[in-house]
């Protein structure tokens, strides 16, 4: 299979949204049947690589679900998927499509067996500007910054997901005192999610007051929608939990939240808004 990818312009304002087409073409001699391009592990993941002296050079777009659609391709047929994902880090980058890999991907893919795409060049301009979330609570704001730079991939999801609405009304289900407030799971049971998984990308960033990181279960590559926010220093998860932002304004909001165990389930995130300023 030859894989391309193509983008539907080469510069991007932060925040807005990068359409890029997959293109698997059957080169054999045989019929084929082959995942339809979408951004799920069996058919496509998007490898990002940014200048070699960045804190962090490379990162994989990655959503760990279950089985893809299927297309039979005749020799020489093709089949185009549409990827759109938000523009959430504001530096050039060079993008490639891995497509259906097999065995592992952990630790970034190396060793995996998968077809790779063209590269494709993309600029995204900030304007000296940032993307926030701005979460509405009953206990006042809260306004996060992302660490795209860290952990892309965390960010993109948690963007996705809120440009969706999918975080509108859900509450902050788990409160432990100088510790965290967990919310984003749709049932508020602490097990539910969006229907894919996270591979961890773990960093240096210190867990504390104020830090915006994402749960998980025991496996590191189980991170979905569920997120928390420290109240206190957090020593033991750092390097164990995926740090992908930060409290900007509102942690008086948060500490609130966290006061007390009793605390669990009463307060919701009313509305969350992606928002670049």
């Amino acid at each position: 299979m030859a894989v391309t990818l193509k983008l539907d312009k080469d510069t991007y304002q932060l925040g807005e949204t990068i359409r890029a087409e997959v293109t698997v073409t059957n080169e054999g001699a045989v019929p084929a049947n082959v995942p339809v391009p979408e951004l799920a592990l069996p058919s496509v993941s998007l490898h990002v690589t940014r200048r070699p002296d960045a804190p962090t050079p490379e990162s994989f777009l990655v959503r760990i679900q279950g089985n893809a659609k299927n297309a039979r391709l005749q020799p020489g047929e093709s089949v185009t998927g549409v990827i759109e994902i938000p523009a959430v880090d504001p530096h050039g980058q060079l993008i490639e499509a891995y497509y259906e890999p097999r065995g592992s991907i952990h630790p970034y893919f190396e060793g995996t067996e998968m077809q790779v795409s063209n590269r494709v060049p993309v600029k995204i301009h900030a304007g000296g500007k940032k993307l926030y979330a701005r979460i509405s609570t009953e206990a006042g704001p809260i306004k996060l910054e992302f660490f795209a730079d860290r952990a892309m991939n965390h960010v993109l999801s948690f963007v996705q997901l809120a440009q969706r609405g999918y975080f509108d009304g859900i509450v902050y289900h788990r409160v432990v005192p100088h510790f965290v407030i967990q919310g984003g799971d749709p049932t508020g049971t602490g097990s539910g999610g969006p229907g894919y998984k996270l591979p961890a990308e773990f960093n240096e960033i210190p867990h504390v007051p104020g830090i915006l990181s994402m749960a998980r279960t025991s496996d590191p590559h189980s991170a979905g929608s569920q997120y928390f926010i420290c109240t206190d220093d957090c020593p033991n998860l750092d390097n164990q939990y995926t740090v992908f932002g930060r409290v900007v304004d509102g942690l008086d909001a948060v500490m609130k939240i966290g006061e007390s165990e009793r605390n669990a389930g009463k307060y919701h995130m009313q509305k969350v808004e992606i928002v670049v300023e």
